[in-house]
């Protein structure tokens, strides 16, 4: 059985729209979804079978819309016009907020009450859990849907979502907070209930999944970008971060190379073929760039030059030397604003850094690139002269075809 654990992160829940999109598209059946804050209402959305409302929801979502807060004014802040206006508006917020002992969640609750359907979600074969943690005793509370008394769900999704400073709403003479502070990607509710194919859709990849055994089978889609601030519902970021989690969510299924961009892999063999062709004299005059000198050509390469600009392009020791090639490349790529969200083979994504442009161009982006890479450069390495590394390389993958 898949199961799908949505972690949460408030307006960043946007990414698990686009991730689960293309799980969809590449032909998964899910059939349990769980999730914590605003991954329990985005997995109770496609538990019931209405992925479609919720993928609108998150298309056209505003700050008003769910916090009461002008679309204007927040845009305001987040252009940093701080006008006198402004700043007055928010002022009177922040004195009905400290009335109300936290912001109101009433937009939020029609929100819920909307789309949410109890009798959907109860007679839909597909699984649906939660977390949220009651105050008091700090008790962690982990849910299935038939574990919620009737007429609750509605109820235990706001309980999930209760991130502190949202005003308490007690639920049955008891009060709720966040479940992120137990586990904010419930991967374990479904390892409990035999499981064994889990997918963790990510909102903050810096944190360990929690309270899991080693043993379990997770494959966990991750952001290659910062999804933004937790309260930051805007138009323009929600459909970034949509694209973000389809893309990222397609280079987890089809194994994609690249940290930034999405590149299709070719066979390492031949990669390390190409590198096995450079010359002799061209790795010594790169070796020489670098300050290396009485080492054999080959023994150079692979024990001195490569690893350096693994050091210097921040990869990880795992990566191989398809990887780093990858790399060059997309600090290219930056520098030229290529599309981000698109599917490219590896010859493809290099002709479109080259295309169009004279040589005298083409190297003074690689020399740009190249002062990017310095200012990263980690003090104990000899300076790298990356520019002829990546004319020449390129050269070899040119001969790829």
């Amino acid at each position: 059985m898949l199961g799908v654990a949505l972690e949460g992160g408030g307006a960043r829940g946007a990414f698990h729209v686009g991730a689960i999109k293309a799980l969809l598209e590449e032909g998964y059946e899910i059939d349990g979804i769980v999730g914590t804050s605003i991954g329990a209402f985005n997995a109770a959305m496609v538990a019931q079978g209405d992925f479609e409302k919720c993928f609108e929801m998150w298309s056209h979502v505003t700050p008003q819309q769910l916090f009461d807060i002008e679309d204007r004014q927040m845009a305001n802040v987040l252009n940093r016009n701080l006008n006198m206006k402004t700043i007055s508006y928010f002022s009177s917020e922040a004195k009905k907020i400290i009335a109300n002992r936290g912001i109101d969640t009433e937009n939020l609750r029609k929100v819920v009450d909307e789309l949410v359907d109890e009798e959907k979600l109860r007679n839909s074969h597909v699984d649906f859990g939660l977390v949220t943690v009651e105050l008091g005793p700090l008790n962690p509370i982990e849910l299935f849907k038939e574990d919620i008394p009737e007429g609750k769900i509605k109820d235990y999704i706001m309980a999930s979502a209760r991130y502190p400073g949202l005003k308490m709403e007690p639920l049955d003479g008891k009060s709720y907070i966040d479940g992120g502070l137990y586990d904010n990607c419930p991967v374990s509710l479904l390892a409990r209930k035999n499981y064994n194919k889990i997918i963790a859709i990510r909102l903050n990849s810096s944190r360990k999944l929690r309270h899991i055994d080693e043993s379990v089978n997770v494959v966990e889609i991750q952001p290659s970008m910062d999804l933004g601030g937790t309260f930051i519902f805007t138009k323009d970021l929600a459909h970034r971060n949509i694209k973000l989690g389809y893309y990222d969510a397609i280079k987890a299924i089809r194994k994609l190379r690249g940290r930034e961009y999405y590149i299709e892999p070719v066979d390492d063999e031949l990669i390390f073929s190409k590198l096995l062709e450079l010359s002799d004299d061209l790795i010594l005059d790169i070796g020489k760039s670098m300050g290396l000198e009485d080492i054999p050509p080959k023994r150079m390469l692979f024990e001195f030059i490569l690893p350096n600009v693994s050091k210097y392009l921040n990869l990880n020791k795992e990566d191989n030397y398809q990887d780093i090639i990858i790399a060059l490349l997309e600090n290219m790529a930056k520098e030229r604003q290529i599309e981000k969200f698109k599917i490219y083979s590896l010859s493809e994504f290099l002709n479109l850094i080259k295309d169009n442009e004279k040589e005298s161009i083409f190297n003074n982006k690689i020399q740009i690139s190249l002062r990017g890479l310095k200012r990263k450069a980690i003090e104990n390495i000899t300076q790298v002269n990356v520019d002829i590394i990546n004319e020449k390389l390129l050269c070899l993958l040119d001969e790829e075809e």
